[in-house]
């Protein structure tokens, strides 16, 4: 449910980050301050690389007071998105944030970052009749107006479950690298998870954190993914690629 995995937030990102993960408290360290979103996906397309950085916050939170004039909840939120704009824009943290997170050995230096940022606050009951406010019509053109050309603003109401993030996964960035912390109920593996599989290791405790996933699904993902883990490590061509009729297990 998390925004942002497939394109669906932003220009491009319709490749998907690598392996399907989303980054959980990923912490962004260089110079100046740092900061640590609640999630981040990496996407990409031919032409960019996209982190897509979100913060949550409570569902109960309120955009606009009565008066009309912003919370201070929400503007102490959205300046968490400038605090994050900030820290990209300072000299040498692309290019540590390269060598942290795309972390397959790719680091596309000819595809340019084009970092967007997502709040998630608040419901969409109180733009609404009934909502708390006058005319909450137009404060949802103000709201949308203070966004800016590479924010999303949405509220808890939009999220959905998304089948386009079935194979994803969710990743802890450690000073050793990343670790699996859990798996999209409905993972799959297939013969392209080789390579992110040896680097990411067992896959025993992320599957037990996993919900809504049966023993026998565990226990045969376990088995698959140390299959696809053996298997590269014996191929004589790491380069190779292979089709599969069954795709996805």
């Amino acid at each position: 449910m998390i925004p942002g995995g497939s394109g669906d937030v932003g220009p491009g990102g319709h490749h998907g980050s690598d392996m399907g993960a989303v980054f959980r408290r990923p912490k962004l360290e260089g110079a100046g301050r740092s900061f640590e979103p609640d999630f981040m996906w990496i996407t990409r397309s031919s032409g960019l690389v996209t982190p897509i950085l979100i913060e949550i916050e409570k569902p109960s939170k309120r955009w606009f007071k009565q008066n009309g004039r912003p919370t201070s909840e929400f503007t102490e939120a959205r300046d968490q998105l400038n605090d994050w704009r900030s820290w990209f824009a300072r000299e040498g943290n692309q290019a540590l944030f390269r060598d942290k997170f795309l972390f397959l050995g790719d680091r596309y230096l000819d595809r340019p970052l084009e970092p967007q940022y997502v709040l998630v606050y608040g419901r969409e009951s109180e733009f609404k009749v009934g909502g708390g406010h006058g005319n909450p019509n137009a404060l949802r053109y103000k709201r949308d107006q203070q966004r800016g050309s590479n924010e999303t603003f949405m509220t808890f109401d939009a999220l959905r479950p998304r089948y386009d993030h079935s194979r994803s996964m969710t990743l802890t960035m450690t000073s050793q690298g990343p670790e699996l912390f859990a798996f999209s109920p409905i993972y799959g593996t297939s013969a392209f998870v080789g390579a992110g599989a040896l680097l990411l290791g067992d896959p025993d405790p992320a599957l037990a954190r996993s919900t809504m996933m049966s023993e026998a699904r565990r226990t045969y993902l376990s088995k698959r993914w140390r299959y696809w883990q053996d298997h590269t490590r014996k191929s004589t061509d790491p380069n190779e690629r292979y089709v599969r009729s069954i795709g996805v297990e």
